[in-house]
């Protein structure tokens, strides 16, 4: 039996930026709905800091850095089989054991955009095709070196919509030379709890806040009683995308717009969310009707809200606790400046 010890590092990342791992209880009381958007605005953002800088830093260990195996691909297993190339298979295991909250999926792709492994390897398993050159989130890797974050698409292994979180992986190279593109690492981003962050906060009968990506599809949303993010139909769904309010909010803009959604008339409120190399949107709705805007099941008064959130997610600090391991591995102790948000990648 092959033991192979933890290469990860542990993020240090939390509300108070210290260097303990336990999430914190959040609370903030905020006067205005715009506070709040804004508030929402911050700690997703640092969610998807927080993703990036787990994956950058996966991306560099040196075991996800060993070329490919690439004679071990069969199409039977729609990648390598599940007992090859243990190594990456372990870290990938591992990065979903520990960071349950952020990733749903661990996948590395061949410069050419096949998939290598994916775990877990049920996923891989039901894969409808292995060929993924096509994703947003691979032609973007490709086509900056930088951490790529893709829009919301139809997981071609579990059906269900996705977020695709992506960064180049290259050669260990040596210090005279430019390191090589060997592959791309890629996770799917758990929606759970991005839905569980706008459900925390108290919203009158008559308001509703939803996160979208940057095609207008529905990530989360305030109101429980609404179509899941997960169902594959909110893709199709142009309902947003047509909003003054969401094509100000992709512009980078905040405001507030009169609009008519769905046949009612509506104030919204819209901020733009940072997503690395584009644009999330946050909108508020406020109704004078219940039938306009679904009530969220939490109650409360717009004006002054407390809200309360169990969460570490914050800007990750670069703060590296290593972790000992036999495969000898040295983590930095700081993420270079250079490596957040998916900037390039110097010579290695």
């Amino acid at each position: 039996m092959l033991v192979i010890s933890s290469p990860l590092p542990t993020l240090a990342v939390n509300q108070t930026a210290s260097l303990s791992n336990d999430a914190k209880s959040v609370t903030a009381s905020i006067n205005g709905t715009d506070n709040r958007l804004i508030q929402l605005s911050d700690i997703i953002e640092n969610r998807i800091g927080k993703a990036a800088a787990i994956l950058e830093v996966t991306s560099r260990l040196p075991e996800m850095r060993e070329p490919p195996q690439l004679v071990l691909f069969t199409p039977d297993s729609k990648g390598i089989p599940e007992n090859a190339d243990l190594e990456k298979r372990k870290i990938g295991r591992e990065i979903l054991s520990k960071y349950p909250e952020e990733f749903v999926s661990f996948l590395f792709l061949t410069p050419n955009g096949t998939v290598y492994l994916l775990e877990p390897f049920t996923r891989q398993q039901n894969l409808s095709t292995y060929d993924l050159s096509h994703r947003d989130y691979y032609k973007g890797v490709i086509k900056t070196n930088r951490t790529f974050l893709g829009n919301v698409i139809t997981s071609a292994s579990s059906g269900r919509n996705q977020v695709q979180l992506a960064v180049p992986v290259f050669s260990l190279g040596d210090s005279n030379q430019t390191a090589s593109l060997i592959g791309v690492l890629s996770s799917g981003l758990n929606f759970k709890p991005f839905n569980e962050i706008l459900q925390s906060i108290n919203l009158s009968n008559h308001e509703r806040i939803v996160l979208l990506d940057s095609n207008g599809t529905k990530i989360a949303d305030s109101d429980r009683r609404q179509q899941s993010s997960l169902h594959k139909s909110n893709i199709g769904d142009a309902s947003f995308r047509n909003l003054q309010s969401f094509n100000n909010a992709l512009k980078g803009q905040t405001g507030t717009v009169q609009e008519m959604l769905n046949g009612s008339n509506s104030l919204i409120k819209y901020k733009p969310v940072k997503a690395i190399q584009s644009n999330w949107v946050l909108l508020l709705f406020q109704s004078s009707g219940a039938s306009a805007v679904p009530a969220n099941s939490n109650s409360g008064h717009a004006d002054n809200t407390t809200m309360s959130i169990q969460s570490n997610e914050t800007m990750p600090n670069s703060n590296i606790s290593n972790k000992s391991s036999s495969l000898n591995i040295t983590m930095p102790e700081q993420l270079p400046p250079q490596s957040i948000n998916g900037s390039k990648v110097p010579k290695i």
